[in-house]
Order: C-alpha cells, then sequence, then structure tokens
C-alpha cells in the first residue's frame, strides 16, 4: 500500500490547504488572487484523481462486503470456526487491498507533473505558467510508434488445387508454427497506418496416416509408401525463413491532448495485411512406430522457395490470420499443384 499512502498524502495536504486558503479568502477578500495558494489546474487534476479513487474504492469494498457476507454466513451455518472467519476476512483485506493498489497504478496519474505545476504556481506569483511545458511533457510521453515485437502463430494447414487422390485419402492434420521479430513503425503521429516488416521462422509439418509415409526412391522420385509395421507418426517437417513486408490499419481514435497537439494510439483492434518470400532451410521425414523411430533429412521435393500473402484481423485478445501460399506447395511434377491455405491464431502484430 506504499502508493496508495503516498499519493493520499499529497492530497490531504493540498486539500487541507485549498480548504484554509478557500475559507480566507472568503473571510478577507473574494478578489484577491494571492490568497489561493494551490494552483487551479492542480486542483482540477487532484479532484478529478481523487474522484476516481474513490469510485474504485467504493467497487473494490462493495465487492469485499459480499465476500464478507459469505464468510458470516458460513459462521452462522457453523460450516467454519470464529478463527478461521476472522482469517479469511483478514485475506480479504489483503486481497482488496492489492486490487485498489493495482487499480490506482494503471490510471497513470504522475504526482512528479503535479509537483512541478504547483512549484510553477508558486515561482510565478500564483499564476499558472503558459501551457507550452505541459505540451512538451505530453509531446514526449506520446510519440510515433516504432518498436520491435515478438511474433507468433500457429494454425491448420488446408490445400488448394488438390488433385493426387492417393494423397487426398491418406492426409492428417497438417499444421505451421511460426515465430520471429516483426519491426513496426507509425507513419505520423496521426496516422492510423504502420509499416511493417520483420525476420520469420515457419516450421510446416505435413502428417499422414493410416501408417503411410512419404518416400524418395534412387531416382528421385517422391511418393507414398506403406509402411510394414504400424506407425504412430508420420510426417514430413519442412523449415523455411520469411521476410514478411505491409501494413497495419489501426482502429484507435484520434486523441486531442491539447490545443496544438494530437495522437492515434496504439489499437488492439486492427486489420494488418503483409506480403512475404521465403527460402527452405531444411526438410525432415519423422516417422515413429513400434520398433521404428526414423528422422531422415533429405530432398523430398517440397518448394525451395515460398511466397504468399497474411491477413490479419486484431480482436483485443485474440488475433485471427489467414495465410496463403500463391505458388505449390511441392516441386513441379511431385503430387499436383496444391497450395498452401492456413488458417490459426497469432501474437506480436
Amino acid at each position: 500500500m506504499k502508493t496508495i499512502n503516498r499519493y493520499t498524502i499529497f492530497l490531504f495536504s493540498c486539500f487541507l490547504i485549498s480548504n484554509f486558503t478557500y475559507s480566507q479568502k472568503i473571510k478577507f477578500d473574494l478578489n484577491d488572487k494571492n490568497s489561493d495558494k494551490i494552483s487551479p489546474i492542480v486542483q482540477d487534476r487532484i479532484t478529478e484523481f481523487t474522484l476516481i479513487i474513490r469510485e474504485i474504492v467504493k467497487e473494490e469494498k462493495t465487492a469485499m462486503e459480499k465476500k464478507i457476507t459469505e464468510v458470516d454466513e458460513d459462521l452462522k451455518q457453523d460450516k467454519i470456526t470464529i478463527n478461521e472467519a476472522n482469517a479469511k476476512k483478514e485475506t480479504l483485506a489483503k486481497v482488496y487491498s492489492t486490487v485498489i493498489n493495482d487499480r490506482i497504478k494503471e490510471i497513470n496519474f504522475n504526482l512528479d507533473d503535479i509537483i512541478k505545476q504547483q512549484v510553477a504556481f508558486s515561482i510565478m506569483n500564483d499564476e499558472d505558467p503558459i501551457e507550452t511545458s505541459t505540451e512538451e511533457d505530453i509531446r514526449k510521453r506520446h510519440k510515433i510508434i516504432n518498436q520491435i515485437n515478438g511474433y507468433g502463430s500457429f494454425g491448420y494447414m488446408a490445400f488448394t488445387g488438390r488433385k493426387n487422390e492417393e494423397l487426398n485419402k491418406h492426409e492428417k492434420f497438417s499444421s505451421n508454427l511460426t515465430v520471429g521479430l516483426m519491426y513496426e513503425r507509425q507513419l505520423s503521429i496521426t496516422s492510423p497506418i504502420n509499416f511493417l516488416v520483420g525476420g520469420l521462422l515457419s516450421w510446416r509439418t505435413y502428417r499422414l496416416d493410416d501408417s503411410m509415409k512419404f518416400n524418395r526412391d534412387d531416382d528421385g522420385n517422391v511418393g507414398l509408401l506403406k509402411s510394414d509395421k504400424s506407425l504412430d507418426k508420420s510426417k514430413l517437417r519442412s523449415a523455411y525463413i520469411l521476410a514478411p513486408i505491409g501494413f497495419k490499419f489501426n482502429f484507435s481514435k484520434l486523441k486531442q491532448a491539447t490545443e496544438n497537439f494530437a495522437y492515434r494510439p496504439k489499437s488492439k483492434h486492427y486489420i494488418a495485411a503483409y506480403a512475404y518470400g521465403g527460402a527452405l532451410l531444411s526438410s525432415n521425414n519423422i516417422i515413429k512406430g513400434k520398433g521404428i523411430r526414423s528422422r531422415e533429412k533429405g530432398n523430398y521435393n517440397v518448394n525451395n522457395f515460398v511466397y504468399g500473402a497474411e491477413i490479419t484481423v486484431g480482436l483485443g485478445l485474440v488475433n485471427v490470420f489467414v495465410r496463403k501460399d500463391f505458388n505449390n506447395y511441392f516441386k513441379e511434377k511431385t503430387f499436383d499443384n496444391r497450395k498452401m491455405l492456413q488458417f490459426g491464431i497469432n501474437i506480436g502484430l
């Protein structure tokens, strides 16, 4: 509760001075500006902050009292002893005290700025200084979005252009895991559009069922082969390095911080679209079953290069995306002309 104590002492002191000077102003001279010892701007900010704290305390106190009522009911019904009841009440008090403290921290009340404003007011003979310094502080706090984010996505791989019936028949759930870094920069402080570029690693896992496995013969032809033993896992995992580039449109509203300064904050609700290109790093044919465990690194005719596009929709807690390759998953004349289509969720945009 150190944060609450610090704020409370400061607020209490300011209001004592404010009430005292206000009573003196009525008593002596209503037109005497020198009797106003607290900056009007500081008074307004403190009042606003106090009202917010009061509402937070009221909400959490009401919630805590409901929990305490439940404890009292258990005590009346002899479900718990009085010592257990007191212990539960003490725990509830600590929990809700922490909740109140955390919620107050989220208000982002800058006590140092308030103190600076009051000091400036006193130095300038009880007149608030011109807002240029305040606007300068605001401009420092709100800058163009310019950051590097960790990126991760996972999704189901489907395919378009599937013509090979044998591969279709034995195809199992296939997936794509992608991780990396995305650089994001806002075009201007008020722009809803952010530029995106990054570097990603993508693992594409093509799974087979029915104890089938990918096979490459001596002539380099890739096909499916029935294992003579039962297989628990049969998958072809290909790793690619990708370079995405695109844009993101934020749905946040423009905020007018001062008369001369506006900014657009980053939003959890957005649409992002980017194109990507990439190169194959490795391909592994992984097989596991009774008495068999194999991980063979080799050329199974997956494409050496990929290119495509992705669209992501930010919904707040969850981001969903659709990713589409524009070239074939396998090289020409291998199986068919199927192309990857992925649906999933991601983070980091």
